[in-house]
Formats: structure tokens, C-alpha cells, sequence
């Protein structure tokens, strides 16, 4: 009941996690498990949530799904989380959360889909991120994230979309950006980079909240200039705004 009390702090809305209840017989709101009886699905989304999230999601080793998005959760990530070797989908995105990303989310394996977008993250990206080989969608935009783009995420060779959008990164994009072989969006408006772009046009558009994704861009293809690194985008169909 730690992860409960962390979370909703004054049992507004999860009132139905009980000490002496079973989370699989499913009157646990926003719970799944798996066959096994193992809890493997946390969705909460947009619940009203005002805690935290606590060290004690540790606990959940057959956790593949987390998605906690549109709440208000405030504080930073446990880097116990990282102990989620199973963990496919991290959907934290549209919180208040701050501190820096724990480099620790690096050894999460199987994640495929990390959400940390608009939060009040600081620091820098972690260059521990490009460990993350299963990594299809890295959303980390509207933060306070600063430093340098780091060139692991190069690495990530099922990374398909990347956005960086709405930070305060700066310096020049890494030229190693342009071997992620399946990159098909790489967003990093609004920071301080090096370069001339031109002709930028972009066209947001809301996901329905049902959707996991909370915020997206209709992204549209740009003529841009940033150097021979840009140019290796372009030969490989990139966009970039």
C-alpha cells in the first residue's frame, strides 16, 4: 500500500486498493495481470492523482506497462523504477515532475516507449539512454532539460521518433544522430542548437485523451540547413523541425 499512499495521498481516488483486497480480482482500479496472477498493467491516466510515485513500485518485477500521464504528480522518478527489467511502456508524460531523468532508466531493456514529456525536468539528458536497444519513441520535449543532445541515442536502433522540442539544449546536433537506421521524426524546436534552418513549418495537433500519447505534432516535410549533419538527415528522409 506504499505505492497507493505515495500516489494518492489522500485517498481520493483509489480507494478500491485494499490491504486485505487481491489486485488481480479486478476491482483494483486501473490494474491488470497476467496469467500468472502477477500485476502487469498500471493505467491510470488522467485519474486526478496529486502524490508521488514511490520507490515501491520496485516492487512490481512483471510490471510491463505504467501509465500514469495526465495526473499531477509531483517529485522525482525513484531510481528504484529502474528495476522494472520488464517494463515495456513508461507513460509519465503531462505531470509535474522534476529533478533530473535517473541515468538508471538506461538499463531498462525492454522499454519501448518513454514519456517524459511536459514535466519540470532538469539537468541533462542522460547518456545512458542509448543503452536502450528496444527504444521505438523517446518523448522528453516541453522540460527544462540543458546540456548537449547526447550522440548515444544514435545507438538506438528501433528509435523512430525522437522529440526534443522546448528545452534548453544546446551545442550542435550529434553527426552520429543519422545512423538510428528507422528515425522518421526527430523534433528539436525551441533550443539553443547551432545552424541555419529555414522554411520551418510545423502543425500541432491534440490526441484524444484515450489515446496514450497526451500531446502530438502533424509533422509536415521541412527544407533544412544545419550542417553535413542535417544533410545525412535529408539523404535518409529524416524531418526535422
Amino acid at each position: 500500500m506504499d505505492m497507493k499512499a505515495a500516489l494518492d495521498p489522500h485517498n481520493q481516488y483509489l480507494s478500491s486498493w485494499t490491504i486485505n483486497g487481491d489486485p488481480c480480482d479486478g476491482f483494483f482500479e486501473g490494474v491488470a495481470c497476467n496469467e500468472k496472477g502477477q500485476v502487469a498493467n498500471i493505467s491510470l491516466q488522467g485519474k486526478g492523482l496529486s502524490g508521488k510515485l514511490s520507490p515501491a513500485i520496485a516492487g512490481l518485477r512483471y510490471l510491463t506497462g505504467l501509465y500514469l500521464h495526465y495526473n499531477s504528480l509531483y517529485g522525482e522518478i525513484p531510481r528504484e523504477i529502474a528495476s522494472l527489467t520488464e517494463l515495456s511502456d513508461l507513460y509519465l508524460n503531462v505531470n509535474n515532475l522534476s529533478g533530473e531523468i535517473p541515468p538508471e532508466l538506461g538499463s531498462m531493456a525492454a522499454l519501448q516507449v518513454l514519456q517524459l514529456c511536459y514535466n519540470q525536468f532538469t539537468g541533462s539528458i542522460p547518456t545512458q539512454l542509448g543503452s536502450l536497444k528496444n527504444l521505438s519513441v523517446l518523448a522528453l520535449q516541453s522540460n527544462k532539460l540543458t546540456g548537449a543532445i547526447p550522440a548515444s541515442l544514435g545507438d538506438l536502433g528501433f528509435l523512430m521518433r525522437l522529440d526534443l522540442s522546448f528545452n534548453h539544449l544546446f551545442g550542435s546536433i550529434p553527426t552520429k544522430i543519422a545512423d538510428a537506421p528507422l528515425l522518421e521524426v526527430l523534433d528539436i524546436r525551441n533550443n539553443t542548437l547551432s545552424g541555419n534552418m529555414t522554411s520551418l513549418h510545423c502543425q500541432p495537433t491534440r490526441y484524444p485523451e484515450t489515446e496514450p500519447e497526451s500531446l502530438g505534432l502533424n509533422f509536415i516535410p521541412l527544407e533544412v540547413s544545419l550542417g553535413n549533419t542535417v544533410e545525412s538527415l535529408k539523404e535518409k528522409s529524416f524531418l526535422i523541425f
